[in-house]
């Protein structure tokens, strides 16, 4: 979507001074004083994460490891609000003796929690017909936002009317618009979503007084920003504040669609998604008279997230943040979560940090509860600062619990309990498949002691995952090296040693008529048996339009698995390869993929790995069975 929140034309957006401080988690998350430690020490744990202290943008510490196939999860994080990239590296080595790792120096927890703010009646809905004709203005060329002549007039004609909503369309857009767009508005809005956010978190208000909230739908949306940019809908702040003159706000409580939309859950979904942005600017921009400070806007990260939980409470639909979700998983440390400004960053059609914001709030509310939606809205915060008064917590202590969560969804049967202490989300796995999606938590490298380093670039407030193989000399040693202005933060969790491990490879192959397919070679690497579920594709970096014919994923289930290699099941210490796997709507334009093959041990664990494939390079070879696997494609 555009810019929601399109600032005042003579306000320059706010600087919001950067650095998280760190916070050592309550609970699963342990501090304890450095000391060595003898055989059977007890220190480390599986499944205990430990928050390891940093120094100077470096942390070493040793790991116990039962056995070779014994992994560690090392999350290392940026929490530095400036954008980067910064270059980060971890390297391991195989010792005889580990060490429990010097406490991570936190400061205690922020103030207790805001409560939940009792939410004002909605105003009275409209009485009497709206004007039949209005004319709008919409930003629709490039450039300077207080620049008049980026804007055009919008003439348009009423076509519906509700008790809580008028439908307008662009009067060159009238007989582009069906019956049934109209009908599916009119009853979503007043039926469904206007009391689903009047019960939850509030209203927008009612600027011009009619009564009604307005829908402008227009085809003018195919091609803002001087074509730059095609979005199903936006809501302008500047809209909802009556001081901004036009053409720079309509004086109106209102939302733009685009005229492609059609009837159904994805309609439903938009229109709920942009309502929120209407609450939350309304709720910011439009304080009461006579309170204290000045004119807030919520910060573009926050508001997003914001939005994207509202399309939860309504439940149409996942389809505007599935793909989000997996883009971000795909590649969690190019996407910076804390994000002031989206169009001023130039990432407004950036789907992975939208994800990023969303699983990351979609946590909070998990831990905190649905009163932290209300909280946000209506408090006189924004953005860090917000969240912390709303949580009780501080930012690098949810950030540190956010980003164990995401690589523990999931990994336990879904027939389990949730243990004690769960710290985890509720409702959501981010290993199985969600929408039309395969999920496998977030993606992961591989660092063997005395093995290569793990080299990798990362964006301010993001995450990378690297798995630790464990060594038979009985610890591993760790060093994560990076710039102290990174705010390097570092997270260690030892896992089970009796886990599954796959490795992928895969070379490209050429059909008859030319079109681009693979060859996968599927290896077991822990003695554990993986029976296969489904093996995906998708491209690395989605484009702009979630429409075109190359955006959606292909894949490959249980059935089509089996078929592909001969059968779904990996013996353990086997490997499998397949036939020929056409990949449907791949061509060699498409840019960098993503493959993903997913499966279950004999406990119902998932287990899963990761490739990339450039389909603009030549065949490569897969290399030989039983040896190692092909160096084109990493592993994790």
């Amino acid at each position: 979507m555009l810019p929601h929140h399109f600032r005042h034309p003579d306000r320059l957006p706010a600087r919001v001074v950067a650095a998280a401080l760190l916070l050592l988690a309550g609970g699963w998350i342990a501090g304890a004083r450095p000391r060595r430690l003898g055989a059977g020490a007890t220190c480390w744990s599986p499944g205990v994460a430990r928050a390891v202290a940093v120094h100077g943008g470096r942390a070493l510490f040793r790991v116990p490891t039962a056995a070779p196939t014994s992994e560690t999860l090392v999350v290392v994080s940026a929490l530095t609000r400036a954008s980067g990239p910064y270059p980060l590296r971890l390297s391991a080595r195989p010792v005889d003796r580990a060490e429990e790792p010097a406490p991570a120096g936190d400061p205690p927890p922020a103030v207790p929690p805001q409560a939940a703010p009792e939410l004002p009646s909605p105003s009275a809905p409209g009485h009497g017909l709206p004007p039949r004709e209005q004319v709008f203005h919409m930003l629709v060329r490039p450039g300077d936002l207080a620049s008049p002549s980026n804007y055009a007039p919008i003439r348009s004609v009423l076509k519906a009317v509700g008790r809580r909503v008028q439908v307008y369309v662009a009067r060159a857009d009238a007989d582009r618009v069906g019956d049934d767009l109209l009908e599916d508005l009119i009853v979503t809005f007043d039926d469904r979503i206007h009391p689903v956010a009047a019960g939850c978190f509030g209203t927008a208000r009612d600027v011009d007084g009619d009564g009604r909230f307005t829908i402008l739908l227009s085809s003018d949306l195919d091609h803002l920003g001087g074509g730059r940019h095609a979005v199903d809908g936006f809501v302008k702040g500047a809209d909802l504040d009556s001081s901004v003159p036009a053409p720079f706000g309509n004086h109106c409580d209102m939302m733009y669609l685009n005229t492609a939309l059609r009837a159904g859950p994805y309609l439903r979904t938009i229109v709920a998604h942009e309502y929120m942005h209407a609450v939350v600017a309304s709720q910011k921009r439009l304080r009461p008279a006579g309170t204290a400070g000045d004119c807030l806007e919520e910060e573009g990260w926050l508001d997003e997230a914001m939005a994207h939980l509202a399309e939860d409470f309504h439940g149409f639909a996942t389809s505007n943040i599935d793909y989000r979700v997996s883009a971000f998983l795909s590649c969690p440390e190019r996407y910076q979560l804390v994000v002031e400004d989206y169009f001023a960053a130039d990432l407004l059609r950036s789907h992975g940090h939208r994800g990023s914001t969303y699983l990351f709030l979609r946590w909070c509310v998990d831990r905190y509860g649905p009163g932290l939606l209300p909280a946000l809205v209506r408090s006189d915060r924004r953005g860090i600062d917000n969240l912390e008064a709303a949580t009780g917590s501080r930012f690098a202590d949810l950030y540190r619990r956010w980003s164990l969560a995401l690589f523990r969804s999931g990994m336990d049967p879904m027939s389990a309990r949730p243990a004690a202490g769960d710290d985890g989300y509720r409702g959501l796995n981010l290993r199985a498949p969600y929408g039309e999606w395969e999920l496998a938590g977030p993606r992961y490298g591989r660092v063997i002691p005395g093995g290569p380093a793990e080299c990798w670039q990362a964006a301010g407030t993001s995450s990378h995952f690297v798995l630790v193989q464990g060594s038979a000399a009985g610890a591993v040693e760790i060093e994560v090296v990076g710039p102290a202005e990174a705010q390097v933060q570092v997270t260690a969790l030892p896992l089970e040693a009796d886990r599954p491990r796959l490795d992928l490879a895969l070379e490209t192959t050429r059909a008859a008529d030319g079109s681009l397919g693979i060859r996968a070679r599927v290896a077991e690497r822990h003695g554990v048996a993986v029976r296969l579920s489904g093996l995906s594709w998708e491209r690395q970096t989605p484009g702009p339009n979630p429409h075109a014919s190359d955006f959606r994923p292909g894949r490959l289930d249980q059935i089509g698995v089996a078929a592909a290699f001969g059968t779904a099941a990996v013996p353990a210490g086997g490997e499998l390869t397949s036939g020929p796997i056409p990949l449907t709507g791949i061509s060699d334009q498409t840019g960098q993929l993503v493959i993903k093959v997913l499966g279950t041990d004999p406990r119902g664990r998932p287990v899963s790995a990761w490739a990339e494939l450039n389909p603009q390079a030549g065949p490569e070879p897969i290399g030989h069975p039983g040896g190692e696997l092909d160096p084109l494609v990493g592993p994790g």
